[in-house]
């Protein structure tokens, strides 16, 4: 009866429903994305005037020290990111995979934070670094450890984010492991165990391959959402005179911003975009081309 009732409904009362997230796509997403390739190509500054310069903005790039800087310090922000986010994420999946009281409301504080406004969490984390009244230097004193500059030292400001970014995103690593480890037929462990495997064998036998294809997900996405990183650079650096100090923190898409809205060189920074977009997208291919070198479909 539900069948024939769908078939009945046609195209127009299906496309109804599929226009206001095709427009958002189209206003939002699609529109902008074609723009910023026009843009790439010429010296468009605002206003009226602009004039096509062909590859002029991409030639200025590659030379430029300012933008090798800022694709440095994106590069290690996402090693780094990337790295600590994959192996966090995963071990704390698999601790609380195990039979242990207070499991739930572990899960849910570890992934409460990736709910809290990024803005938020990047003024708090500014307080508390703060090296003369900051929370996390007192704690090191009660400690009896040395103070740490934070936010003020080209030494540490983009460890000092790295490691908010991570205490702001690990725990969604973890659901998705989670997740990962709950599709794992309990057969295998028990084929294992009847074979005389130890828990480190079956985790590296049983548990690794079988949880591959989350894995290669969740590196996927990871590495994705480190070059994009903005937010936390913007509020824990100083707004739009951030990306200090020295330009430690400065990296691609915060420079794409300063280049646009505080020196209006929209066109050169809409070829910087395109190149992190490149970048970005040659990653992507090769963990997809590689992947059937170390993730296992079969169950």
């Amino acid at each position: 009866m539900k069948r024939k009732s769908l078939e009945r409904v046609g195209w127009p009362t299906i496309l109804s429903f599929l226009l206001p997230g095709f427009t958002g796509f189209l206003l939002f997403i699609f529109i902008p994305m074609i723009s910023t390739l026009g843009v790439a190509f010429t010296n468009y500054s605002g206003g009226p005037n602009w004039k096509f310069i062909g590859l002029r903005n991409f030639q200025i790039l590659l030379t430029s020290p300012q933008f090798h800087q800022s694709l440095k310090v994106t590069l290690t922000f996402a090693v780094y990111t990337v790295i600590l986010q994959i192996l966090m994420g995963l071990l704390f999946a698999v601790l609380l995979n195990q039979q242990l009281r207070g499991k739930t409301f572990f899960r849910s504080l570890f992934f409460m934070p990736n709910v809290l406004s990024t803005v938020g969490v990047s003024l708090a984390f500014s307080m508390i670094c703060n090296p003369a009244l900051g929370f996390a230097n007192q704690i090191l004193a009660g400690l009896g450890l040395p103070g740490s500059a934070w936010l003020t030292s080209t030494d540490t400001a983009l460890m000092s984010i790295i490691i908010v970014t991570l205490w702001m995103s690990f725990g969604y690593y973890m659901i998705i492991f989670l997740g990962g480890l709950q599709s794992i037929n309990p057969a295998l462990y028990e084929a294992a165990s009847i074979d005389g495997a130890t828990g480190f064998q079956s985790f590296y036998k049983v548990t690794l391959p079988m949880l591959s294809p989350t894995m290669f997900f969740a590196m996927t996405i990871s590495i994705i959402g480190s070059f994009k990183v903005f937010d936390q650079v913007f509020m824990m650096t100083g707004g739009s005179l951030g990306g200090g100090p020295a330009g430690s923190t400065n990296v691609v898409v915060f420079d794409v911003y300063l280049n646009s809205f505080t020196h209006y060189k929209f066109g050169y920074a809409s070829a910087e975009s395109l190149i992190l977009l490149l970048i970005v997208l040659a990653i992507t291919l090769i963990q997809f081309r590689n992947q059937k070198k170390w993730v296992t479909y079969d169950i």
